[in-house]
């Protein structure tokens, strides 16, 4: 069954109080992604797990809130102005995904790797300071978001088990940079950053950074939670 056909026709808040990340295996939140209108503004959840569920929340004329079972649409509530316990429940299915999503590979960054040499760490050392520098520069770019409303945030975070390929996977597409961590079999983390400046998401091929990190991946995966967690607040349903 369905997580939410037995809330066919119910209440809003009874489906937001239905949906938890920890039924699903990949899973995406997006903001303002692939908008086909530029003057509104879209707030996206999707979970996977066999079938697809979404929560849409958008703002153009009027603010809406939709639910979805694959392509059928479940339920659908125009928002008022004054209704803020549907924002606030917005809000905390957006930032429980998102912390699942990063939470649930703790013990993957923590397992250590075989074979792993004084070289790598050497090399991990260097790579990390350029993640460092970038990230800083993409959180430094978010916080602008947060001052001026009239800036319209784009951005998209993918994680789980990828439905096409099967693989490990956590990926952020924020400003020009799509960034993917792969988590690997032998618990190696494979990461591969894409800058796309100037031109559409996904249109770059080549990586502008790559690295397979062994040695330092929790120091890795750290500048990666901080970036989502500031994304995730700049982001949130105002």
């Amino acid at each position: 069954m369905s997580m939410w056909t037995r809330y066919f026709g119910k209440d809003p808040k009874e489906l937001f109080l239905a949906y938890s990340p920890h039924e699903f295996n990949w899973r995406v939140v997006s903001w303002n992604y692939d908008l086909m209108n530029p003057d509104q503004r879209l707030w996206v959840i999707e979970a996977h797990n066999g079938e697809k569920i979404s929560i849409e929340w958008s703002k153009h004329k009027h603010e809406d809130v939709k639910f979805f079972k694959g392509p059928e649409l479940i339920r659908k509530r125009r928002i008022p102005p004054t209704d803020y316990e549907l924002r606030v429940l917005m809000n905390l299915a957006l930032h429980s995904t998102i912390k699942f999503s990063l939470e649930e590979n703790k013990e993957f960054m923590v397992t250590a790797v075989s074979g792993a040499t004084t070289l790598d760490m050497q090399n991990e050392a260097r790579a990390l300071l350029w993640i460092q520098t970038s990230f800083g520069t993409l959180i430094r770019a978010l916080d602008s978001f947060a001052g001026d409303p009239s800036l319209i945030l784009t951005a998209a975070f993918f994680s789980g088990l990828e439905p096409d390929t099967g693989d490990r996977v956590l990926r952020l597409v924020a400003m020009n940079l799509d960034i993917f961590y792969y988590l690997k079999a032998d618990y190696s983390l494979q990461i591969a950053i894409f800058d796309d400046k100037g031109q559409g998401h996904g249109t770059s091929k080549t990586p502008t950074f790559q690295q397979i990190i062994k040695v330092t991946k929790p120091q890795f995966y750290d500048e990666m939670v901080k970036l989502v967690h500031r994304l995730a607040v700049v982001g949130e349903v105002k």
